[in-house]
């Protein structure tokens, strides 16, 4: 068979600023195996944290790259199956699930059932099954036509906002007064606010003054400050601390100046990547211990307790109902092409983005 061309995006894992544009012959379609060319996908600050924490948490062994010392960073995306080697996925088969940036990809679907299959490939079996797995968009519960940009740029992403939220409410939210949010514009954090407003649990958004108007016409925050603001007007209730930032000195300043009232500090996300780390140094900080928030280790802790099903429904149920004011918030930003998505890329990685715009990529038309 003739080997085929796959183009993508590199990053140089010691240098997130460092890309190359590669070309690469994909490997021959083996028994059991599909190619698949990779229709549109998201990219977020989220994806950029997959790269900051690509050797803590594994990222980089999604799709290992063919030279050291770079990498593949992993995107949610649509695919479509354009051949097959396996009896029971059919060429035309789209299906939504992690991806490389790459315009085609080869993929080696196990435990295939009506709803989708997990990727078999050996190197990915130790890694969790949540990025492992795909779905059929014709069976996708969580699938609608018509919010399609919004189920690109916020399904993963809710799904933690999600696994958080039941955390949280699981332990009666510490009995605090409210919630502090930083990167507050963040699309995850924006998700965790509208799900615990949905509870009636107060919120305060920490933001930067380029971003305050945006957070505020959400409407989904009570309280908006920005970051320079936090000595003067954060409220001294007793509160929850879930940092989006990754930024040491801004976690410092919430736990100094909620002082006592502070119960518990959650590491959620990194946005602020340049000066976020996977292993920040705490050992001054006062107040409670920040803690890792993993969302598949609640998640899978939740199956096991209600069951996949049941876990699904109460997702679905939601995510169906976040998708239309999510679609007023952000609207979708579409760029094709290598060249395109290198320019997104930096984008991000320089914060030159608008919290109101959400990249939809493809490599081709």
């Amino acid at each position: 068979m003739t080997p085929r061309l796959a183009r993508g995006l590199e990053v140089d894992r010691s240098d997130l600023s460092h890309t190359r544009i590669v070309t690469l012959p994909d490997r021959d379609l083996q028994e059991g195996q599909i190619l698949v060319t990779l229709d549109s996908f998201s990219l977020t600050s989220n994806n950029v944290t997959y790269g900051l924490f690509g050797d803590a948490l594994n990222y980089w062994k999604f799709f290992p790259s063919t030279e050291k010392g770079w990498g593949n960073i992993p995107v949610w995306g649509y695919a479509t199956v354009e051949e097959s080697l396996n009896d029971d996925i059919e060429p035309g088969e789209r299906i939504y699930g992690l991806f490389p940036m790459t315009s085609s990809f080869l993929l080696t679907p196990d435990e295939v059932d009506e709803y989708g299959f997990v990727d078999g490939a050996q190197h990915r079996e130790r890694l969790p099954n949540f990025y492992n797995s795909y779905h059929k968009v014709s069976m996708d519960r969580l699938y609608r036509a018509d919010y399609e940009n919004q189920q690109l740029l916020f399904r993963p992403l809710f799904l933690t906002a999600f696994m958080l939220d039941d955390l949280l409410a699981s332990l009666s939210f510490y009995g605090v007064e409210q919630i502090v949010i930083s990167s507050a514009s963040s699309k995850t954090a924006l998700a965790l606010a509208w799900l615990l407003k949905q509870r009636d649990i107060k919120t305060v958004g920490i933001t930067s003054q380029t971003r305050r108007a945006f957070v505020k016409n959400t409407q989904t925050y009570d309280t908006v400050i920005l970051y320079d603001q936090v000595d003067d007007q954060l409220p001294m209730n007793s509160s929850v601390f879930l940092d989006f930032s990754g930024s040491p000195d801004m976690v410092q300043s919430i736990h100094q100046s909620l002082g006592e009232a502070l119960k518990a500090s959650y590491r959620v996300g990194a946005t602020h990547w340049q000066v976020a780390s996977p292993k920040p140094d705490q050992s001054e900080l006062s107040g409670p211990e920040p803690k890792f928030f993993a969302a598949t280790q609640h998640g899978i802790k939740l199956v096991d307790e209600l069951g996949y099903d049941e876990v699904q429904r109460r997702v679905s149920e939601k995510l169906l109902e976040f998708y239309e004011p999510a679609s007023r918030w952000i609207k979708a930003f579409r760029g094709v092409g290598e060249v395109a998505i290198q320019e997104c890329y930096d984008r991000l990685l320089l914060g030159k983005t608008h919290p109101s715009e959400g990249y939809i990529l493809s490599f081709d038309l």
